[in-house]
């Protein structure tokens, strides 16, 4: 099968939901094992909107930086990006706590997280194993796309909970 030169739409709204998602880091995670102090519920949603702000503008230079067709390692790298942006939200996540009443939503954010981020390292995997561009591991594996997909739909309902409306798209105001 040739490479694919340009990714198709559904492919570029997969990886961008994806590379989207997962912009939240910057928000300080605690030390060891100990929890982070609490913080209102006010704060903790003013730190969140502040970070998804500076994660999209993070996700809008990856996207602009990827190189349709690229593949096999080349492909990797730009699908690892999009991980270490995943994995400093689920950081954030983790070091990010408010009122006791928004424990169970962030959990819930931060599992759904690491399933993306495993459904990206699982793509990655894929393109630079099989020589494949983004698209190529995208269209040959969807089960693992169905899979990010539907945690990504947790996790919006989630930070939506949490009233993270930044990190959904969702203009304040």
């Amino acid at each position: 099968m040739p490479p694919v030169q340009h990714r198709s739409r559904a492919a570029k709204v997969t990886l961008a939901a994806l590379v989207g998602l997962g912009i939240f880091g910057g928000v300080l995670a605690g030390c060891g094992g100990s929890e982070p102090a609490r913080v209102s519920q006010a704060t903790m949603i003013h730190r969140a909107d502040t970070v998804c702000a500076d994660g999209l503008a993070e996700a809008d230079r990856l996207r602009a930086k990827a190189k349709p067709g690229a593949s096999g390692k080349a492909a990797g790298a730009e699908i690892d990006a999009s991980i270490a942006v995943l994995q400093r939200q689920i950081d954030a996540f983790a070091g990010l706590r408010g009122p006791a009443s928004t424990d169970v939503a962030r959990e819930r954010a931060i599992h759904e997280l690491e399933i993306a981020r495993d459904g990206l390292e699982a793509l990655r995997n894929a393109a630079v194993d099989r020589g494949l561009t983004v698209n190529e591991a995208i269209l040959a594996n969807s089960a693992v796309v169905k899979r990010v997909n539907q945690a990504s739909a947790k996790a919006n309902d989630a930070l939506g909970t949490l009233r993270f409306y930044t990190c959904i798209g969702v203009a304040a105001g």
